[in-house]
């Protein structure tokens, strides 16, 4: 009996700890999320400031690439304007390295020549032919008309035998006629088609040399627009472009941004995208002059980020600024600027 009340008494003790337990812990939620809420309120008020650094670029730009001149997917910079200079419209800028595509010009050019020489002899030694066979043509329709007067002499007035060597000469006549008549058509089919090939040659000859040509032009690049050149970036060293590198066809050395209409350029990490929006004010401050700030707003925010290969693996997205000028700061494309959003940490 005394087990039964031990194990009773036991059991009961358990039951009531339990019980106790899952009441504690059906209150603990309530608990939890007003810590949470809290945290948050907490969290938001605590945010650092959010700074974006960018640069001054215009509107109105002219993107400086390296052109596809020829067969080469790479080009060499053999000279480019020193950077920050104004460049004037019409104005050269940047020149890349010519030597390929003029071993080719001289190629095209000793080709076509070749071509033109070729094009005159053959035409030259055809007609020499047809003339020939003109005259072979002539001499045969000769030799038909004697072969068809022996033949008409009647077998009564001469020899069995002669009479049968002029019907035989006759027909002779007949086929040398036929055949020169062939001779003739084939000469001046060969030479109507020798003509055609060789005037195809000369056009194509003429066209590589045209295109090589305007590559060649093309591998000088002139400004067309007035404003500073900035030299462009490698995307995977960020390293500045150069007198002496060589760049694959298609991308982008260096840049000339208008004078007017201009605007600046900020990265915002996918992390803080969220704390922008358009319209929101900006403070603008020039690393040049840091004690003086600019007001400006933000005009557009790109929908999809972009990797900035030398930043690391982020993702960024691209804020479009516009701000007002102040005389006292003088502001020339490709200054850097550091970017303080106004209220974007509420």
């Amino acid at each position: 009996m005394q087990l039964k009340a031990m194990i009773g008494s036991t059991a009961l003790y358990l039951l009531l700890t339990f019980t106790s337990n899952i009441v504690i812990a059906n209150e603990l939620p309530s608990t939890t999320e007003v810590i949470s809420s809290d945290a948050r309120l907490n969290l938001a008020s605590t945010l650092s400031p959010l700074l974006l650094t960018g640069k001054v670029s215009s509107v109105v730009s002219q993107a400086i690439m390296v052109p596809k001149a020829g067969d080469a997917w790479r080009y060499q910079i053999q000279w480019m304007l020193p950077e920050g200079n104004i460049a004037k419209t019409g104005e050269v800028v940047v020149i890349f390295d010519k030597s390929a595509i003029a071993n080719k010009i001289e190629q095209l050019e000793a080709s076509l020549l070749r071509v033109t020489a070729q094009e005159q002899s053959q035409s030259i030694e055809l007609d020499a032919q047809i003339l020939q066979a003109e005259f072979d043509l002539k001499q045969a329709r000769l030799e038909l008309e004697k072969a068809d007067l022996d033949a008409g002499i009647p077998a009564k007035y001469i020899a069995a035998k002669d009479y049968a060597d002029n019907q035989f000469n006759k027909l002779k006549a007949n086929s040398e006629l036929s055949k020169k008549v062939q001779s003739l058509k084939e000469i001046t089919d060969k030479r109507v088609a020798s003509i055609a090939q060789l005037h195809i040659d000369k056009t194509r000859a003429l066209k590589e040399l045209e295109q090589s040509l305007k590559g060649l032009d093309q591998l000088e690049i002139t400004s067309t627009i007035n404003g500073p050149i900035l030299y462009g970036r490698d995307p995977w060293s960020d390293k500045k472009f150069a007198v002496g590198d060589s760049v694959q066809i298609g991308r982008q050395v260096a840049t000339i941004p208008a004078m007017k209409e201009l605007e600046v350029i900020a990265w915002v990490n996918e992390v803080d995208v969220d704390r922008l929006k358009i319209g929101d004010a900006v403070s603008l401050r020039l690393d040049s002059q840091p004690s003086t700030s600019l007001s400006g707003a933000i005009q557009g925010i790109s929908r999809q980020a972009t990797k900035q290969t030398a930043w690391g693996s982020s993702n960024w997205f691209r804020v479009e600024i516009t701000f007002t000028s102040d005389d006292r700061v003088k502001i020339i494309p490709g200054m850097s600027v550091l970017v303080e959003p106004i209220g974007s940490t509420t």
